[in-house]
């Protein structure tokens, strides 16, 4: 078969080309997604730029192909020969391959985004959502947290394999060997274990609904698994990191549950007791909560974007840093619900009276001034803050893709590289600072900043304010500071690993960190754009080495 008759066939809607010799055929930039290869002979074929997602090339014969910037997210590579093929650019971002399948030398498939299919394989977190693994010997693998919605493992052996908090909605689980699994915290909703051998099966906190079939005689509420309907009554339950998007659960009694971390995009909780509940840093999207209790309930860090909350009884609710963008809460009882740091736009509706600004909200509209405001982490994405004033926000890991940020004042404001900005804007050029390992923050107040959590190894601090400064969970080795730098009460210098300097050039003058480069205990690179010109350049024996010592006092 010659590539023109492939192509005439695949446009007609045929899929099925296994055994098909094509070898040195002109397959370039051609669309033959979810194609059929089975054993087919692809050597020395051009195949590059060739759209070939989900293709099944189990067996295939690759050897010498061209397969450069060839898209292969999803496809099958078990038993391929790919050896000597170029694949330069190539995606293979979610591909399948077993240990008989042949790459070229020195290519990394786990590198490239591909998955191992083969027993004890480590599958943390795959993207394997409508794979075919049917008949897949699986044992032992870990695919906890994997997404695996709608995916065919129908007869697999997936003997003592652990599924923790993995999504299986609606995957085929059919004749296939569980025994020994772990399927704690995994999302059964629709999954067909009908005829699988769940012998000696953990089934702890998992979830299933009325669609879900298990065996004959098989009781999934005995092994602590969760039914997942309207009116359900699962008080202080633990559902954890949960996807419950567009789960129906009206009038459910879910009173002192944990649902953190969770997804519960589309979730409908009309009139539910969610008295309690824990719901800190959980998407609930567009969550129907009309008429709900929540009071008391933690919604810290929740993104509530657009939920209904009509009637809904919110006393006492705290909804530290919740993201209240489009909610109508006029009709909501507020009554001492702590609303410090959340973050509310135009749209969002209060009662008659009441003044979210005084409650410790904060307004994301253009022209705002937010100085000075810790905005950690937060998703401002499609936020406009034209002309707004960021002056020293904390801006570390916030979220501004396609937010409107013309003419913002960043002045001192903080960034690290988690922070996502829209396309071309630079941080560095209105006033803000970079942290990272090893930039120069000579010089710079953060006075009262919250860096818990921050990266900064080699980081210069001299002379810098950092009275108040919150430095939980940082790494701060091989930070140097000098005598005018200031330290919060009771913080330890010499127990976070940073360096005293006091060094000194023949003029007497201060010497900044340029000059340090060539010692090999300050050798990182700088990412801040901020380097002042060195003042002193002189060669390093103008260092007296032994400051470099943590100094054991801590004072000079």
């Amino acid at each position: 078969m010659d590539s023109d008759e492939l192509i005439k066939r695949y446009t007609a809607g045929e899929r099925d080309f296994s055994g098909t010799d094509l070898s040195k055929a002109n397959l370039s930039k051609v669309d033959l997604q979810r194609v059929s290869l089975w054993r087919a002979n692809l050597s020395r074929t051009n195949l590059t730029s060739t759209q070939l997602t989900g293709a099944d090339l189990l067996g295939a014969n690759l050897s010498e192909a061209n397969l450069s910037h060839a898209v292969l997210c999803g496809a099958n590579l078990s038993e391929a020969n790919l050896s000597h093929a170029v694949l330069q650019g190539a995606n293979l971002q979610a591909t399948l391959y077993n240990e008989a399948t042949v790459f070229p030398p020195n290519f990394d498939p786990v590198q490239a985004g591909a998955y191992l299919i083969a027993p004890q394989a480590i599958l943390t977190g795959a993207k394997l959502s409508g794979v075919d693994l049917s008949g897949a010997n699986l044992s032992g693998v870990d695919l906890s947290q994997a997404d695996l919605w709608k995916t065919n493992l129908r007869e697999a052996n997936l003997k003592e394999a652990c599924f923790r908090s993995a999504c299986l909605m609606g995957s085929d689980l059919s004749e296939a060997d569980l025994s020994g699994a772990d399927l704690s915290g995994a999302n059964l909703l629709g999954a067909n274990l009908r005829t699988a051998n769940l012998k000696n099966i953990n089934l702890q906190e998992a979830l299933y609904d009325e669609a879900t079939e298990f065996p004959q005689g098989f009781e999934p509420d005995s092994v602590g698994a969760y039914l997942i309907r309207p009116g359900v009554s699962l008080p202080q339950a633990n559902l954890c990191g949960a996807n419950l998007s567009g789960i129906d659960l009206q009038g459910a009694d879910l009173s002192g549950a944990n649902l953190s971390q969770g997804n519960l995009f589309g979730i409908a909780l009309e009139k539910a007791n969610l008295s309690g509940v824990k719901f800190s840093g959980t998407i609930l999207w567009e969550a129907a909560l009309s008429g709900a209790n929540l009071r008391e309930a933690l919604l810290n860090g929740a993104d509530l974007w657009q939920a209904e909350l009509e009637g809904a009884n919110l006393s006492g609710a705290d909804l530290r840093r919740a993201n209240l963008f489009g909610v109508d809460l006029t009709k909501a009882n507020l009554d001492q619900v702590n609303l410090t740091e959340a973050l509310y736009n135009e749209a969002t509706q209060f009662p008659e009276d009441f003044d979210p600004k005084e409650q410790g909200a904060y307004l994301i509209a253009p022209g705002v001034s937010l100085q000075g405001v810790n905005l950690k982490d937060t998703d401002l994405r499609g936020a406009d803050l034209s002309k707004a004033d960021l002056r020293r926000a904390n801006l570390l890991g916030v979220n501004f893709r396609s937010a409107s940020l013309h003419e913002v004042n960043l002045t001192d404001a903080l960034y690290n590289e988690a922070t996502q900005f829209p396309e071309d804007f630079d941080p560095s050029k209105q006033g803000a600072y970079l942290i990272a390992p090893g930039v120069l923050l000579q010089g710079v107040n953060l006075k009262g900043a919250d860096l818990s959590g921050a990266d900064l190894r080699k980081v210069n601090f001299f002379g810098v304010d950092l009275r108040f400064t919150t430095f939980d969970g940082a790494n701060l080795q091989g930070a140097f500071y000098d005598e005018a730098t200031q330290f919060p009460d009771d913080f330890d210098s010499t127990q976070a690993g940073m360096y005293l300097i006091r060094v000194c050039c023949k003029n007497r003058k201060p010497l900044a960190i340029n000059s340090l480069s060539g010692l090999e205990s300050c050798s990182a690179p700088r990412k801040s754009g901020r380097i002042p010109q060195n003042p002193c350049t002189k060669s390093r024996e103008n260092v007296q080495k032994s400051f470099l010592k943590p100094d054991p006092t801590g004072k000079l």
